[in-house]
């Protein structure tokens, strides 16, 4: 009852000069270029349609929600917002902050962790976080097990902008050493979550050294083999639609054929053998039947079956 009483007390509004506004609390937000320009976009076309919330801390005022509108006033010269001083304690804080971004896309669940973490130092266990936030111990339990698995350097780059939340969920996966090995490829490859994910996926599959320096050193000739559709993206503009389908499906058969072949030599062990019959066995037929269609079209030498038949002299003639 307390906290809902802190949380919904009016204030009144008033002007203070933004380099004033204290961020000590946003430690629990991460930073998101795209949106502060859009908070930009929003500010010049509408003014400040609603005032920062704000708590008093030691004689200063601490933001508790409108870091994008501090920031984006900030980066245009603005000198006054407008805000709300709101009589919150130091766990009250924390509930009105969840509480004012509950919203679509307001707040990503790394940042939910992250606040959640900040109830945890302050001393409350995960079952009166719940109560606390409206929420099921389970919910605030997985949410702070993402903070807890991800490499604290890697919690800084995602606040700080260098890595996509979305991305560093992907590779919390992995041991905590191999995420800062990974979150350098990322950010050097520009990989984005999706290909992140595959890559990290693959790292995980096998323990060859060799393939594995592979992923790290080449990410992006990783990706294409991995992804052989990727490699018809531009078909031949003077091929006709059946044309330019076909060219898709031999690029891609040449990719695929390329990673069975290394699959098959060495051959597995004897044991994947025996499982993989059925599937060896159904592909060896398919490949006959491609293999025959393929050598009654294909040219090597530039000379095809109709070359050869109109070589042939028809009776009759002298």
């Amino acid at each position: 009852m307390e906290q809902a009483e802190q949380m919904g007390a009016r204030t009144t509004a008033r002007s203070v000069p933004v380099a004033q506004l204290g961020t000590s609390l946003a430690r629990a937000r991460c930073l998101r270029a795209g949106q502060v320009e859009r908070m930009k976009q929003s500010l010049l076309a509408h003014g400040q349609l609603t005032p920062l919330v704000v708590v008093e801390r030691q004689a200063s005022l601490e933001i508790v929600d409108g870091f994008k509108r501090r920031s984006a006033a900030a980066a245009m010269g603005w000198p006054w917002l407008l805000v709300g001083i709101r009589p919150l304690d130091e766990t009250a804080q924390w509930v009105t902050m969840l509480a004012l971004n509950r919203g679509p896309q307001s707040m990503t669940v790394l940042e939910e962790a992250l606040v959640l973490r900040e109830m945890t130092l302050g001393g409350h266990t995960q079952l009166e976080i719940g109560g606390l936030v409206g929420r099921h111990k389970s919910w605030v339990s997985r949410r702070i097990g993402l903070v807890e698995r991800l490499h604290p350097e890697l919690v800084e780059w995602v606040r700080t902008g260098l890595l996509a939340a979305g991305t560093a969920r992907r590779l919390m996966v992995l041991p905590a050493g191999n995420q800062l090995e990974w979150a350098a490829v990322v950010s050097h490859a520009a990989l984005g979550t999706e290909e992140t994910e595959l890559l990290v996926g693959l790292w995980q599959k096998t323990s060859d050294p060799q393939v594995r320096r592979f992923l790290l050193g080449q990410p992006r000739e990783a990706l294409a083999r991995a992804r052989p559709e990727s490699l018809a993206a531009a078909s031949d503009p003077r091929l006709t639609p059946r044309g330019q389908g076909l060219q898709r499906s031999l690029r891609i058969l040449q990719a695929v054929g390329q990673r069975a072949e290394h699959g098959l030599r060495p051959p597995p062990p004897p044991a994947d053998l025996e499982i993989l019959q059925p599937e060896l066995i159904a592909t060896h037929q398919v490949l006959q039947r491609v293999r025959s269609a393929v050598g009654s079209v294909a040219r090597p030498n530039g000379c095809g079956g109709g070359d050869t038949k109109s070589a042939t002299p028809t009776s009759g003639t002298g």
